[in-house]
């Protein structure tokens, strides 16, 4: 599959491009090995269902769920932190925050670009590398972690969330991983936990009329358990 992106430099330039790959989860994780962070993604997913009678796309669907949840949950051998889950409060509020990087909020580049994981399945942007960001998150790792006034639902949420995400990076390094280690973790968990979600909205539109209602029941208690946003 061919993909457009559309993106912005460091200067704030628009830029434009294409990419080959599987599909969409596929194409973020080429574009960002390759240093590109893109706002939009534009193109069709395939489905690996489309050529496959109604039954037997219903049973394959599930287990591509299966197995795709069980990959996002132990990825590496790590489990997810259960704390991470979709921010609720003010819509606006959360979009501005994410817009912005929080940086109202979090002082520490670190905890920001932790922020950018803390809602599973969504694409993350998180602040721009720099050299030297390994060894300064260590430092920052390793300071009390503090925050910019949590005075919203949203803002105390994700502060709890970036707290328990803390954890599980000092657990990681702990337990021989490198900063460096945890970051690339952190984008391989996204990706997946995004392609368990095209997935999981696939099986819904492949599903017979006369069955879509229960598979999208079922496939919302996989979305709820991962944290992931439900299919409406």
């Amino acid at each position: 599959m061919k993909y457009k992106y559309l993106y912005q430099t460091r200067e704030n330039a628009n830029r434009e491009g294409w990419v080959t790959a599987r599909d969409r989860a596929e194409a973020y994780a080429t574009l960002r090995k390759q240093g590109i962070r893109p706002y939009r993604l534009i193109g069709d997913d395939p489905s690996p269902l489309r050529r496959a009678a109604p039954a037997a796309a219903l049973a394959a669907a599930f287990m591509a769920l299966a197995a795709l949840a069980l990959a996002a949950i132990f990825a590496g051998g790590r489990d997810a932190p259960a704390s991470r889950r979709q921010l609720v409060g003010d819509p606006s509020a959360i979009s501005a925050g994410m817009a912005d990087g929080w940086t109202d909020l979090f002082p520490s580049k670190l905890d920001r670009h932790l922020a950018a994981y803390a809602q599973p399945g969504w694409i993350a942007l998180p602040p721009e590398p720099e050299d030297g960001d390994a060894e300064l998150f260590a430092a920052e790792l390793d300071a009390p972690f503090s925050t910019g006034a949590a005075d919203t639902p949203e803002k105390r949420l994700l502060k709890g969330i970036v707290s328990s995400m803390r954890d599980e990076m000092k657990l990681y390094i702990e337990g021989g991983g490198t900063v460096a280690d945890y970051l690339d973790f952190l984008e391989d968990r996204q990706d997946q936990e995004h392609e368990f979600r095209n997935k999981a909205m696939d099986a819904i539109a492949r599903a017979p009329e006369s069955m879509r209602e229960r598979v999208r029941m079922n496939v919302n208690v996989r979305l709820r358990e991962m944290g992931l946003p439900e299919a409406n």
